[in-house]
């Protein structure tokens, strides 16, 4: 099981503070947004302003989908956050609906959907727990948890599918009853407005949802459950069975990783930001490695990282978080945004990250106010948005690190021409 989701996952944090320009701080729920890829019900759609998907696959396969950050669906307002869409089928057949703006995470493991996006032709099997009853699943963010099914698609992304896989239908009516042990993690995230997105895809290194805490006795309350009616009981999952990186069940070669593309943002920010999601290290053309830098992680997808003489061990990339996030008292809070920074002048900072096979580079990176950057209420897209972080022992490397880098994540045991996952490279 990944940190993230003992520490409550960090994957789209609510930063709850409205700022200028009328924007809404974080991924979820303020007026406005592009309303270029919503779904509508049963209508296959497809994201405007993204880069052309390449073919660069050796066995022919189209391994790369564009990606955009920009304001979310409508009436989000999503802050750097990376969308992508993915096409979801009923197993077997041509039954398919295309979601849009799912958002591109590399802290979690799983894809997640929101029910009210799902067209009522679309009906995906139901999965069976052990007992017989209907698997549900509780999965908890820094705010809040999403409640609802465990149903079977056959996924699609660029050219390549994974069949037949577990996904997390979320607020599935279906399964209105929450049961205790998740409900009081926090709030409701089951909608669009509290989400943030149509969905997410969890990509990071860790197969398995949550391995062997939710494969061993006795069953965690807050995770997966057997369904009977209106009442929920916590049961044990195989890692099989669990949600999974959707990456590692592709039929084509490219299963070991993907690589995240973006180009450079302009000073000041912009309203959107165009770059792709490719599948695979050193399958294709594509996703060589080149002389990016290798930094193994530990099993939950750690790193050090070294900031002001300050060691912290349990460090990772995150794009599913949307701010840099890390504790320095010396940088001024923002009175408004809390938890956000708000240095007097932009800031030119340096950090070392370390991987566990000792392997140390410098990061060079910036922190502008966020009251400055919130200032152009257009704007979406920032490579200098910092917050506070969740402990003295953690930089999260959000959203903003990734922007102008081409960023590799290694599958736990998969092979790649860097060696053996789990890996970051950059």
């Amino acid at each position: 099981m990944t940190h993230r989701r003992l520490f409550l996952l960090l994957t789209i944090p609510v930063l709850a503070m409205a700022c200028g320009g009328g924007k809404t701080t974080g991924s979820s729920a303020s007026p406005g947004g592009d309303d270029s890829g919503v779904v509508d019900t049963g209508t296959v759609t497809t994201d405007t302003g993204m880069v052309t998907t390449t073919d660069g696959s050796t066995s022919g396969v189209v391994n790369s989908t564009p990606m955009v950050v920009n304001s979310g669906p409508a009436g989000t307002g999503s802050i750097n956050v990376p969308f992508i869409s993915v096409t979801l089928c009923v197993p077997g057949t041509s039954n398919c609906q295309t979601i849009p703006y799912v958002s591109v995470d590399t802290g979690s493991t799983g894809l997640r959907i929101l029910s009210s996006v799902l067209s009522p032709s679309l009906t995906l099997p139901q999965a069976n727990a052990t007992t017989g009853s209907p698997l549900a699943e509780c999965y908890t963010f820094d705010d809040g948890y999403t409640w609802g099914s465990v149903r079977t698609a056959d996924v699609k992304i660029a050219g390549e599918v994974a069949a037949k896989i577990p996904i997390h239908i979320i607020g599935d009516p279906a399964f209105s009853s929450v049961p205790a042990g998740c409900s009081s993690t926090g709030m409701a995230e089951d909608t669009l407005a509290t989400f943030g997105s149509n969905g997410l895809i969890g990509i990071n290194q860790i197969v398995a949802d949550c391995g062997s805490f939710c494969s061993m006795a006795p069953a965690q309350e807050g995770a997966y459950y057997s369904c009977s009616g209106s009442t929920c009981t916590a049961v044990t999952v195989a890692d099989a069975n669990q949600l999974s990186n959707p990456i590692a069940l592709f039929a084509s070669d490219d299963k070991n990783g993907s690589v995240l593309q973006f180009p450079t943002v302009a000073a000041g920010g912009a309203a959107s930001l165009a770059g792709a999601l490719v599948f695979g290290i050193g399958t294709a053309a594509n996703n060589a490695l080149g002389s990016a830098q290798v930094l193994t992680v530990d099993g939950e997808g750690n790193f050090t990282t070294v900031y002001k003489g300050t060691t912290m061990s349990t460090s990772f990339l995150d794009s599913g978080t949307n701010t840099l996030s890390f504790n320095d008292s010396s940088i001024a809070q923002c009175t408004d945004a809390q938890g956000f920074l708000c240095p007097a002048s932009p800031l030119s900072l340096s950090a070392q990250n370390v991987g566990r096979n000792n392997v140390m580079n410098t990061i060079m990176f910036g922190v502008e106010s966020a009251d400055t950057l919130f200032g152009n209420g257009s704007d979406a897209v920032f490579d200098d948005l910092a917050t506070t972080g969740i402990d003295n022992n953690t930089f999260d490397w959000g959203l903003p690190f990734f922007v102008g880098r081409n960023v590799f994540v290694a599958l736990q045991g998969a092979s790649t021409p860097g060696g053996d996952g789990p890996y970051f490279a950059y």
